[in-house]
């Protein structure tokens, strides 16, 4: 078969447009822009922050001693500024927080299970939110500290990581976002289960909301109660895709691998996992 220099031209223009839209499929497939992700609009709870939260104070942690142009060779003058891994602001802007509330948080930052998957991170403690209790904006973690006790806390600000960890540490590539492995699992589309899906497939009543809350409400049961999590998935394929997902593209093979921080025996159904208490000292020991 003889190919003309016209038929070069379509072959080499189909083949562009192939490209153009699968790449735009990727994209538009996407929860949403990673810089509008909003962890709770998907719940119809949208909160305009940028109108709510009159931000001034800060605590910046930089990872090392501040550089300048002076104290570093030429050569490497395009690298002179690194993120900071953490940074804390307030609403309103005069409160003062418990040191211990923020040396919790900064400990669980810092901790080597989380401090790659989940920094830079932005984070905000609003003294005046009371639903949601948490939620990610974009790269911006908001957290109330109105939540009633220790245990919720961590484990609200832990399901809010997970979200952060699935939009921003596991990033779509061109062909490909890492997500989607989990997503597909139990979901056809952001809140459409797949056919013959049921309630013990689902760590919580809440993670059947959408494949995003499935996602943060599977990761955070992965870290406060990972024995369980084995112990369900050895009589559930679903439970047990979704624990196999964690094991292989979040954490290392041994992290939090048979732990158990609850205080007390799980009931086999639980709406919000956040409200199952733990053993906080257990647990900040534990992720030193």
């Amino acid at each position: 078969m003889h190919f003309t220099h016209k038929d070069s031209l379509k072959f080499s223009f189909y083949t562009l447009l192939f490209f153009l839209l699968f790449f735009g499929y990727n994209i538009a497939s996407g929860p949403y822009f990673e810089t509008t992700f909003d962890s709770a609009s998907i719940m119809n709870q949208e909160v305009l922050v940028s109108q709510t939260l009159p931000v001034t104070q800060v605590i910046s942690e930089p990872s090392s001693l501040p550089i300048t142009r002076r104290n570093i060779p030429k050569k490497m003058v395009k690298k002179e500024v690194q993120a900071d891994p953490l940074t804390i602001a307030f609403n309103p802007d005069y409160v003062s927080i418990d040191n211990v509330v923020l040396n919790r948080l900064k400990d669980m930052i810092h901790s080597s299970y989380f401090q790659s998957k989940v920094t830079p991170l932005n984070l905000v403690l609003d003294t005046e939110r009371q639903e949601p209790r948490g939620q990610v904006v974009g790269n911006k973690l908001i957290l109330s500290t109105t939540i009633p006790n220790d245990s919720e806390q961590l484990k609200v600000f832990v399901h809010e990581l997970g979200h952060i960890i699935d939009i921003f540490y596991l990033k779509k590539g061109f062909f490909s976002d890492p997500s989607d492995i989990f997503y597909t699992i139990s979901w056809e589309s952001f809140n459409t289960k797949k056919k013959g899906q049921k309630i013990a497939d689902f760590v919580s009543g809440y993670a059947l909301s959408n494949k995003y809350e499935d996602f943060a409400e599977s990761f955070a049961f992965y870290v406060f109660h990972n024995e369980e999590f084995i112990i369900r998935a050895k009589t559930d394929s679903i439970l047990q895709q979704k624990y196999n997902f964690f094991t292989s593209y979040v954490f290392e093979k041994d992290a939090f691998i048979g732990t158990s921080f609850e205080v007390s025996p799980l009931k086999s159904y639980n709406w919000d996992t956040t409200k199952i208490q733990i053993d906080t000292k257990k647990y900040l020991y534990y992720i030193k």
